[in-house]
């Protein structure tokens, strides 16, 4: 009898130890879900403007600016690497003078590590116009 009942509580005791394992893969822990996210830019997505003076990409997480980069795609295929970030910008945020843009498509193409250690990427499409004084 006793030999019976030991049996059934360490039976109990491993479907519990399963369960258990079985709930812990499926619950996802805070840390595991920082990576960057882009809350807002600077210009916007998809918005038409003329000249930007500064391109500003702001994120859900702090980042770790010296393993992040931008190149700024324009027409023609046209690549512009920036370099020099902006000093004051927060941890969350990376920003950049721009020089003088000719019209038309640009992508800034953004690659992040967040202070996490993962790296997420993306692109933020605008259009430069001619401002009304050049027609």
């Amino acid at each position: 009898m006793v030999d019976e009942w030991s049996r059934r509580r360490a039976m109990k005791r491993a479907i519990v130890a399963v369960l258990g394992m079985i709930w812990a893969c499926t619950v996802s822990l805070p840390g595991a879900q920082a990576h960057a996210i882009i809350l807002e830019s600077s210009p916007q997505h998809e918005a038409s403007l003329t000249t930007p003076k500064r391109l500003v990409l702001r994120f859900n997480s702090r980042l770790e600016k010296p393993l992040c980069s931008v190149q700024l795609i324009g027409p023609h295929q046209k690549t512009i690497v920036l370099f020099r970030q902006a000093a004051d910008a927060p941890p969350d945020t990376l920003a950049y003078p721009l020089p003088a843009l000719e019209p038309g498509d640009y992508q800034a193409r953004w690659k992040v590590m967040a202070a996490d250690g993962h790296v997420t990427e993306g692109t933020v499409v605008f259009t430069v116009v001619p401002s009304p004084a050049a027609k």
